[in-house]
């Protein structure tokens, strides 16, 4: 009789032949799976979830998660501080229009200038020094930013502040993504960019705080800038005792002690685990072909061949989207938003803005652990079917709103469910999925050039939406709403599956003619309790 068994939501069955080695019925496993050898690799020795090891990789990982606190921090804490009066009365400023729309994007202006030195960093030295390097610049930041007395001041504080925070996020990703176990890597790597929210979080009760208790005062503003230090120091207090990463160790011909990591985290502490093993082949035929000597400042092998150019797109692509789907505008100018909606008291502004991310982050740690079952693209595109509903809405109501009808508690419920909807999809898939797009020998350059063009996209963003705000209000909504459409049509004719390979195996999709349909095959296997296939039909 057939019987339900956990894992993959196969179906056994009780063979009636005897296994000569062991004595025993046989039992198969059948599943559709992206990856036979990967499938095989689990069954063979299923990972314990509460060893040891794995609850080490865990803490190690929550470490590295803190890394995507930084630019939620700042999001947040910008969004807040051009809210508050003695912000405003420090820099002579009205919270909209053009010397607003600057300081905000200087940080952006930071994070691209260090492009060219993420590569030199997380390949040269390892994805620790990279992320200590970045962490310790985030700090100098914000120590010039916290002082400041004049916008000079202040702006080149903001600058440094974002080119230690790029060169930190560069790594942090690649960190995180190539640690997490292959089995579970949507989930362990999906929730590095959901830690955005803490930062948002920590840094809009810091500001709703300070402004309700010294108002009056510079320093609402400037207790929640020296709080944005606090995250990295933890960081750059732990990172250099924590493991390098497998794959930058075989890189650098570093075999034992990549085996010791993999079989420790990875393997129930043993190096013939069948997962150690594949992904140690995995790796080593990976740098056999791929690998090359190209200097840091060489970036020619981001698009010297069509896999390469697609994955280049690929990255591009979730850079714009990202940023480009009406998130910023929820992010750093929600307060504007909320008093346009005619909601004018701003404590009522920042306690609304601080309320906002605890539903968004919630959303988004759910949307993480269905990253394995869903799959990478049903996730973005519902990601984004949500939050083309939740703009709609927006715009409804923010047109019709007045201080008689009360539809701007409309607004608020409308934006609080554009959080909730895009974050679902798209915060735990922001930074991995440009991550498992890119090669081996090219995730560190590449990681940075997703940052390059992701804070192009929110520097050209953040200073429009200052300036559309305030020339034309609410009717900047309709330009995400036509944006929104266009970005479903392009995740559903050319985004790539990765769920369910590992790193290595996304190359044959990549060099696939249509890598997009070459992601959504699935093979029915059966796997008996030992890891053996013993049939493979492809569909």
């Amino acid at each position: 009789m057939a019987e339900k068994k956990e894992g993959m939501g196969a179906v056994t069955h009780q063979l009636s032949d005897v296994d000569d080695d062991m004595h025993k019925p046989t039992t198969i496993k059948e599943a559709n799976v992206a990856s036979v050898a990967l499938a095989a690799a689990v069954e063979a020795e299923n990972p314990k979830l509460w060893s040891r090891g794995m609850i080490q990789l865990y803490m190690i990982m929550g470490i590295g998660y803190l890394i995507s606190t930084l630019n939620g921090f700042d999001s947040s804490l910008m969004g807040s501080i051009n809210a508050m009066k003695a912000y405003q009365k420090t820099f002579g400023l009205t919270g909209e229009g053009s010397s607003t729309g600057i300081i905000f994007i200087i940080y952006n202006l930071g994070q691209i200038a260090a492009f060219p030195f993420c590569g030199f960093f997380a390949d040269g030295y390892g994805r620790r020094v990279c992320i200590f390097v970045g962490c310790a610049l985030v700090l100098v930041g914000t120590a010039i930013q916290a002082t400041a007395n004049g916008m000079g001041h202040f702006i080149a504080g903001r600058f440094v502040l974002g080119f230690g925070a790029s060169i930190a996020s560069a790594a942090g990703p690649a960190y995180t993504v190539e640690l997490a176990h292959p089995a579970y890597r949507g989930t362990m790597a999906g929730m590095y960019n959901n830690f955005w929210w803490i930062g948002n979080i920590l840094a809009g009760w810091t500001t709703y705080g300070t402004n309700l208790h010294m108002a009056n005062s510079s320093w609402a503003w400037r207790i929640p800038t020296i709080v944005q230090c606090i995250l990295p120091t933890i960081v750059m207090a732990l990172i250099m005792f924590f493991p390098e990463t497998p794959r930058w160790l075989l890189a650098h011909d570093r075999r034992d002690e990549a085996i010791a990591i993999m079989a420790k985290y990875h393997g129930n502490g043993n190096p013939n685990s069948p997962i150690v093993q594949l992904q140690l082949r995995e790796i080593t035929e990976d740098f056999a072909v791929t690998r090359n000597d190209n200097p840091w400042w060489d970036f020619r092998e981001l698009g010297n061949t069509r896999a390469a150019r697609y994955r280049l797109a690929m990255v591009i692509a979730m850079a714009f989207f990202g940023q480009w789907s009406g998130n910023n505008v929820v992010s750093y100018f929600m307060p504007a938003m909320v008093k346009n909606a005619g909601i004018t008291d701003p404590n009522k502004q920042l306690l609304i803005n601080a309320i906002n991310p605890i539903f968004s982050m919630l959303a988004a740690i759910y949307g993480a652990t269905l990253l394995d079952r869903l799959g990478r693209r049903k996730m973005l595109m519902g990601g984004l079917f949500g939050g083309l509903f939740a703009y709609i809405l927006l715009t409804a109501f923010t047109a019709t709103a007045t201080p008689e009808n009360n539809l701007a508690y409309g607004t608020i419920v409308s934006i609080y469910l554009f959080g909730i909807l895009f974050s679902w999809g798209w915060t735990p898939l922001q930074t991995l999925y440009a991550v498992e797009c890119l090669e081996n020998r090219t995730r560190a350059k590449g990681s940075g050039l997703n940052f390059l063009f992701l804070n192009i996209a929110m520097m050209v963003n953040t200073y429009g939406i200052s300036v559309g705000i305030e020339k034309i209000g609410w009717k900047l909504y309709l330009v995400y709403i036509g944006w929104i459409c266009v970005e479903i049509a392009v995740v559903f004719f050319f985004f790539v599956e990765t769920a369910g390979k590992t790193l290595e195996e996304l190359k044959e999709i990549f060099d696939a003619k249509s890598p997009r349909d070459a992601s959504l095959r699935r093979a029915r296997v059966e796997i008996d309790e030992r890891g053996q296939i013993h049939n493979v039909v492809e569909s």
